[in-house]
């Protein structure tokens, strides 16, 4: 009862935040409804991160991934949005892990998802397939476990989001429903799985970030929940006036604006963003990689498709919060003209002219000041990806800047 009234206590809150406020945002009322709490940009796996040995093909897979907010009632979505063939899964278990980074689960727990009323199913290529309702219950930062037994068909190429960061298990057979099992293959990538919802009070409410390695992840230890988003995740669960609030991480390493790794973040900005059920927040944080990679000033190119980002998110209710592009002194991508450009972008973000509703200022925040070109370097991997306490420190000044937006607004 008390979680239900704080519910809507921080529901009344946020709601009047929004009252007044610029940009031209079209404001989303507050009401029950399907929330993300967990999800995952898709790519189509490299040979690196597709398993061979063995393959998925009528094998079992079991993937752990660890959920933002709790809650009682669940719908997982499969994409095979990358396939070139049907894939097919004999069926799909959920089930709480007894421990993060081991494949054990609570037997107790294991639930059967079905889609469409069928535990057998196939998803065509450029398809996704979303669950039926279904009753499990976990709770806020749980790690879970999902359990796939595919068919005769899996795919040669695999959609996948190649930069999980947690162990994902693969053994030949059928396992589906074992306790634990000894795997014979582990990876690092997920395969097919790539948001899970959850129903949720009114008030609850997705800030998603949206971006390049930096966001997904490079350098963190896998098991560890080391990114920048899941130090905000655990913050925002500690703190009882935002435990209502789910951090969905969309970043791929090597994405970029116009191309990268991936999809173009210009192109799956709909699906990554505007799509994420309960979304209204997004922290803008990509732009490295076309500068790294830049031969000429692209500057005006990339505010034009920021500017798109902007409007489409304010267009749909959400707020948007510019992230600085951090320096690469020191580093491959660095020259003189990338960084006019990157600083060129930075106070275009800064500027009233980007029509952000606030900006997260990473640059100023782990540049070296006697080297502003550079990252301080405790705060530094190589140059580029901030360090374990490079993240640590974004997660905490971003849940500390967004906190300040909202209690402003």
């Amino acid at each position: 009862m008390l979680k239900r009234i704080s519910a809507l206590i921080f529901a009344l809150i946020m709601a009047l935040s929004l009252v007044g406020c610029g940009g031209g945002i079209v404001e989303k009322p507050d009401e029950d409804g399907w929330v993300a709490t967990w999800a995952s940009a898709q790519l189509q796996a490299g040979s690196n991160e597709t398993p061979m040995s063995p393959p998925l093909k009528e094998n079992t897979c079991r993937q752990q991934i660890r959920v933002n907010i709790g809650g009682d009632k669940i719908k997982l979505t499969l994409s095979n949005e990358y396939g070139e063939l049907p894939a097919m899964f004999e069926s799909v278990h959920i089930a709480h892990l007894l421990n993060a980074g081991e494949n054990a689960i609570d037997p107790a727990t294991d639930t059967v998802v079905t889609f469409g009323g069928a535990e057998s199913f196939d998803i065509e290529p450029g398809q996704k397939a979303v669950s039926d309702e279904i009753d499990f219950s976990f709770d806020a930062l749980d790690d879970l476990a999902i359990t796939i037994k595919f068919g005769r068909y899996a795919g040669s190429s695999v959609t996948s989001h190649t930069g999980a960061r947690c162990s994902t298990w693969i053994i030949e057979g059928d396992h589906v429903a074992d306790e634990s099992f000894t795997a014979t293959e582990t990876m690092t990538s997920w395969y097919f799985i790539s948001e899970l919802d959850t129903w949720a009070s009114a008030g609850t409410k997705a800030v998603v970030l949206f971006g390049d390695s930096i966001t997904d992840g490079y350098g963190t230890t896998p098991n560890q929940f080391e990114r920048w988003s899941d130090e905000m995740t655990r913050l925002f669960q500690a703190d009882p006036n935002y435990s209502n609030i789910t951090v969905i991480n969309e970043g791929i390493g090597g994405n970029s604006v116009f191309g990268g790794l991936g999809t173009a973040a210009k192109d799956r900005f709909d699906r990554d963003v505007i799509n994420i059920p309960g979304v209204r927040y997004v922290v803008l944080l990509i732009g490295i990689n076309d500068i790294g990679y830049a031969g000429e000033d692209i500057s005006d190119s990339m505010i034009e498709q920021y500017k798109i980002m902007i409007d489409k998110c304010h267009e749909n209710g959400i707020r948007v919060y510019a992230g600085t592009i951090t320096p690469v002194g020191d580093n491959g991508y660095y020259t003189e003209q990338h960084d006019e450009i990157r600083n060129t972008l930075n106070d275009w973000f800064r500027s009233k002219k980007s029509n952000v509703d606030g900006l997260i200022d990473f640059d100023e925040l782990l540049r070296d000041p006697d080297k502003p070109d550079t990252l301080l370097p405790e705060y530094s991997n190589d140059n580029l990806h901030p360090s374990i306490a490079g993240y640590k420190k974004m997660g905490e000044f971003a849940y500390q800047k967004l906190v300040e937006f909202w209690g402003e607004q």
